[in-house]
Formats: structure tokens, C-alpha cells, sequence
């Protein structure tokens, strides 16, 4: 039979898990409108977003440390250590033949955060990668652009003539960026 101190911490985990699922779904639609801003090149919008991120992130160290206290507390109440608390960990010790009905409804709580947090977590990964590629495509572009107004990468080739004086070959680019 688990503690009552264990159904009391596990409400307020659920509780904390909801806030992670909502952090998850907030990061998915920044990387959206990070992805749109990018394409669509607002940078006063990119600024703000990017406040809007830092803001949030330090809201969301306040919900880091509840989640890592409950964790621990619960891991005592369980006597287990901290790292080995888990949420399945946690969702078997709240579904055994003695928990009682309340423990086996936090349980299957448990459970349903548990599967909704790793379905954001997949989506969120495939949206990161997604922003990684589009950001490496944008950069690839700018250097491209580069190229063609600097020339060879705005390295500038130096060739000498037969009296010894330097010339620079800025023939093939768009704008020269001698002085």
C-alpha cells in the first residue's frame, strides 16, 4: 500500500506535468512562428520572439525546481533514489493490487501525462531538426550571396605582375572591397 503522502505529491506532480506539456506545446508554436518569421524575414518580429522565449524560460525555471522537489520527495516516500523515479516507476507503484481506487485514477493520470509528454517530445524533435535544416539552408544562402558580390568568398585573389605589384583579381565579383 503507498503512503497517503504519495497520492498528495503525486496531484501535485500531475499538476507540474501540465505545465511541461503546455511549455512543450508553447516551444512547438515558437519554432512555427520562428520557421514563418525566418522565411518571411521580420526581424523586429524575430526580436520579439526571441524576448518572448528568454522571458519564458526564465518563468519556467521556477516549474523545474517544483518538479525536481516532488521528485525527490516522492522518491523518499518511495525508498528509491532520485534517479531511479521515474513516471513509470511512479505509474506501477500507484497501479498495485493494494493502491486503493483514488491511487489507481493517479496512476492512470500518470500515465496519460507520461504518453502525452513523450508525443511533444517526438513532435518537438522533428520540428528542432526542421528550424536546424531551415537555419543551415538560410546560412548556406547568405554565403552564397556573399560570393557572388565579394568574390571567392571575399578572400580576394592577389596575383603579381612581372614588375612585382600587387594586383587583385576583383573582376568576378559584384563589389569590390578594396579601400
Amino acid at each position: 500500500m503507498v503512503s497517503p503522502t504519495v497520492e498528495i505529491k503525486t496531484a501535485a506532480l500531475l499538476e507540474v506535468l501540465d505545465a511541461d506539456i503546455r511549455h512543450l506545446e508553447s516551444a512547438l508554436s515558437r519554432l512555427d512562428l520562428l520557421r514563418s518569421l525566418l522565411i518571411r524575414r521580420e526581424n523586429a518580429a524575430l526580436e520579439q520572439l526571441l524576448g518572448d522565449i528568454q522571458q519564458q524560460a526564465e518563468a519556467y525555471r521556477a516549474i523545474e525546481q517544483k518538479r525536481q522537489q516532488l521528485r525527490n520527495d516522492l522518491a523518499l516516500a518511495l525508498g528509491c533514489t532520485e534517479g531511479e523515479l521515474t513516471l513509470s516507476r511512479l505509474r506501477k507503484e500507484l497501479s498495485g493490487p493494494t493502491c486503493s481506487e483514488a491511487q489507481r485514477r493517479c496512476g492512470a493520470a500518470v500515465a496519460d501525462r507520461q504518453a502525452r509528454l513523450r508525443s511533444l517530445a517526438a513532435q518537438l524533435k522533428r520540428e528542432h531538426t526542421l528550424t536546424a535544416l531551415l537555419l543551415r539552408d538560410c546560412a548556406r544562402f547568405n554565403r552564397s550571396l556573399l560570393r557572388v558580390f565579394l568574390g571567392s568568398a571575399g578572400r580576394g585573389c592577389a596575383t603579381y605582375s612581372p614588375t612585382g605589384a600587387t594586383q587583385r583579381g576583383t573582376g568576378a565579383a559584384l563589389m569590390s572591397i578594396q579601400f
